[in-house]
């Protein structure tokens, strides 16, 4: 092949490989391989306008060989999925409304804080603050938590003492970032219409309950223990 497929949003009901289903069908989502490494790109379909999503570290082979394309009973095209580096990477989803939007990235959204919730449950140290920082350039999009312990903040405090925020500030503690699948996230997120809503902030804040609700009570808090929500550039 030639590094450009064609995917029908509209197909017989079902779930079907590239073999399958790729072919030049007038209405398509276009996957196209760019210049330079395993960088495929396409247009969204579903809105109308030029609005592209590019994914990195796809290899030409493994799309070939595992993409997934599932349609509806309508026949309606809803998600492509390929196995990279054996793992389940989503390349697009569709949905129906923007009801249908909110719901499916409010619940992948809660399913991926769950990751982040299970690395912040192991940490023993006594923790001072828990960071969620985020991130949208239009392109990347990242979700994280860093945490702060007592320690950290201590240190902070004694080598910057007329900082008055140092405490407050997540770039300058050198800890370890947990993260979800920001990979899935991204498609998740751009594939929805922005003019709709803030996903964004839907999922960040999905995000900032599930882990108040499941992680801090878990942690050894100090007494001047904060959680901080805030975006990064």
């Amino acid at each position: 092949m030639d590094g450009l497929y064609n995917i029908p949003l509209k197909f017989k009901g079902g779930v079907y490989g590239l073999s399958e289903c790729e072919g030049s069908q007038e209405q398509c989502l276009i996957l196209k391989y760019r210049e330079g490494g395993e960088i495929l790109a396409y247009e969204i379909p579903d809105y109308g306008y030029g609005k592209y999503i590019t994914l990195y570290g796809i290899p030409r082979d493994a799309l070939e060989n595992t993409l997934q394309a599932f349609y509806s009973e309508e026949g309606n095209l809803k998600k492509i999925t390929a196995d990279i580096n054996g793992k389940e990477m989503l390349l697009y989803i569709h949905y129906e409304s923007a009801e249908d939007a909110k719901n499916e990235i409010e619940k992948f959204a809660a399913e991926n804080a769950d990751a982040m919730v299970e690395g912040i449950c192991q940490c023993k140290e006594t923790i001072s603050r828990l960071f969620i920082e985020y991130f949208d350039d239009g392109e990347y999009i990242d979700i994280h938590v860093k945490l702060g312990t007592k320690d950290m903040r201590a240190e902070l405090e004694k080598k910057y003492p007329d900082y008055e925020d140092i405490a407050d500030s997540c770039g300058d503690y050198g800890s370890d970032i947990i993260t979800g699948d920001n990979d899935k996230l991204k498609v998740y997120l751009l594939c929805a219409d922005e003019d709709e809503m803030d996903y964004l902030h839907l999922a960040v804040n999905t995000t900032l309950t599930k882990i108040k609700q499941e992680a801090v009570e878990k942690l050894n808090r100090a007494d001047d223990f904060k959680v901080i929500c805030v975006e990064y550039d």
